[in-house]
């Protein structure tokens, strides 16, 4: 115990007079929770592992006192920071219920932010995984969510918590086990599956060893934090069904600053419930986009929007240079001038080719208030169904971009008949798989489960049992060596209290048959 609080103390973790406004962010609770310890009459409740979650917990002892020693650590010395993220998280959690009531997830998974994000809506991880439930950008997309430089639907309480759902559900379909389907949301479906298929395996218990330590401590992380939140709320007896707040779809662009002038309710107050409209704006792009307000205020949002006009406001559009074009001319047809084209599209010369994209002026609708400047409804990178579209910048060379995608120059050459050259404001097709937009209507990749069901070849692990006699100038680490295992388990093996062994005495190694 000692060793890990000094552990807590090297990272800097302290919980007397805690200054939370300098909290760490997803990573820090993941390495918190790793190294925690508790015991708890929830997990001795009958009700907690037969409960709606149907975990397929199957513990045995050893693994219920790893969840027992986490849970310990967060009801003592975890306890004010496990109360703060709940607080944080009790504006999302009515309306997770809500989604995850709609399509059957187990009700203990509503908390599994609270060690994805802290529920931190704005949480961002350094690999960039993004809000309450830590979507990566292309899983993110595959679920339906649209993400460009007016929007990020990770953010999105709503339509994130509606993606995690799918998500989950695609998990436990493939692996038909609740506690697979978390690890395989920690680390990916593809790891869980090779896994199994290698060392055997029914449940996350029978191949956690074989995992990273991140995700060896997921499961055990996720069960210990629902057993001390369930409690705390249960205490509490707070209210699954009071929302803080509430959702308005919108179908034309519109502001935050228009719609605080509409209610009173303070600007600053209707983006800290918005961080998914990463401009303080819904998208100028045609869709229905979620704005959301203090609960109670929806219908007369969208009744004043219903009687506001719609005004114009100065654009740029996306024009292809066809055969024939010149600056003059593209510049006559769009009511503008050379130098204007010029500027906007950061062009030296008037040279231009034929296929290019060049930004022109126009004008679009919104409702008053909505934007200050020209609304740039270009996109430098496109996500369609046939592929990555990419606008070439200036200072961009094949084999620059070819690394951004993660592709080879011959084969951007080959996708784009490229012979020799590129220029700015040129159109790169990259032909990776992609079946998601970031414009207009997004939808959910129909994934197929069967086919990944199929690759699981679940099958019970077996054991062989080995007894060695302790020699004189053994230790259990050396024994723990010699046999390849740890120290931990073969204390957990042989009930031993301590490290303190005897010659002659007889220690079980148990080992796995069937690794590899």
């Amino acid at each position: 115990m000692k060793k890990l609080l000094a552990f807590l103390l090297a990272f800097g973790i302290s919980y007397g007079d805690t200054d939370f406004s300098d909290l760490p962010e997803p990573e820090d609770l993941k390495t918190l929770v790793s190294i925690a310890l508790d015991a708890s009459d929830v997990l001795n409740d009958p009700q907690f592992l037969q409960s709606k979650i149907d975990i397929s917990i199957k513990i045995n002892l050893v693994e219920k006192s790893i969840i027992q020693d986490r849970i310990r650590f967060f009801k003592t010395k975890g306890i004010k920071r496990i109360s703060y993220y709940l607080e944080r998280g009790k504006k999302y959690i009515p309306i997770i219920k809500e989604v995850f009531d709609k399509h059957g997830i187990p009700d203990e998974l509503i908390f599994l932010p609270i060690i994805e994000s802290h529920f931190n809506i704005r949480a961002r991880s350094p690999a960039g995984a993004a809000g309450l439930w830590q979507f990566m950008p292309q899983t993110a997309r595959m679920y339906g969510l649209t993400i460009n430089k007016w929007i990020d639907e990770r953010y999105d309480v709503y339509k994130s918590t509606e993606a995690a759902a799918l998500y989950l559900k695609d998990l436990y379909g493939i692996f038909e086990d609740w506690s697979l389907a978390l690890a395989s949301y920690n680390t990916g479906e593809g790891v869980i599956i090779r896994k199994i298929n290698k060392y055997g395996g029914l449940n996350f218990w029978d191949i956690d060893e074989y995992l990273s330590r991140e995700t060896r401590n997921y499961v055990p992380n996720f069960l210990a934090s629902v057993a001390v939140v369930r409690e705390i709320l249960e205490e509490e007896h707070f209210d699954y069904s009071h929302k803080e707040m509430e959702a308005i779809q919108v179908e034309k662009p519109v502001s935050l600053a228009y719609i605080a002038s509409l209610i009173g309710v303070s600007l600053d107050r209707l983006k800290e419930l918005n961080p998914h409209l990463l401009k303080g704006v819904t998208p100028p792009y045609e869709g229905s986009y979620n704005v959301y307000v203090p609960y109670g205020y929806g219908e007369t949002v969208k009744a004043a929007l219903d009687k506001s006009p719609l005004e114009s406001y100065p654009a740029l559009v996306e024009y292809t240079v066809k055969r024939g074009d010149s600056l003059a001319k593209i510049a006559r047809k769009f009511g503008t001038t050379v130098s204007y084209l010029k500027k906007i599209n950061d062009i030296e010369n008037t040279v231009i080719v034929a296929g290019s994209i060049l930004k022109v002026p126009s004008t679009i609708k919104a409702y008053p208030m909505y934007y200050q400047g020209v609304v740039d409804l270009s996109e430098d990178i496109i996500y369609t169904p046939r592929g990555i579209i990419y606008k070439v910048k200036r200072g961009d060379t094949l084999a620059k971009i070819a690394r951004k995608f993660r592709v080879s120059v011959k084969a951007l050459k080959r996708w784009n008949k490229i012979k020799d050259y590129i220029y700015p404001n040129q159109r790169i097709i990259i032909y990776k798989r992609v079946k998601f937009r970031n414009l207009g209507k997004s939808v959910v990749v129909k994934r197929n489960i069967e086919y990944l069901k199929k690759k699981v070849k679940k099958r019970k692990p077996t054991y062989r049992y080995i007894y060695y006699r302790v020699k004189k100038g053994d230790s259990l680490l050396k024994i723990a060596r010699k046999f390849g295992v740890s120290v931990k388990q073969l204390k957990n093996w042989n009930k031993l209290n301590s490290n303190i062994i005897r010659v002659g005495q007889k220690i079980t190694i148990i080992k796995r048959v069937n690794d590899g």
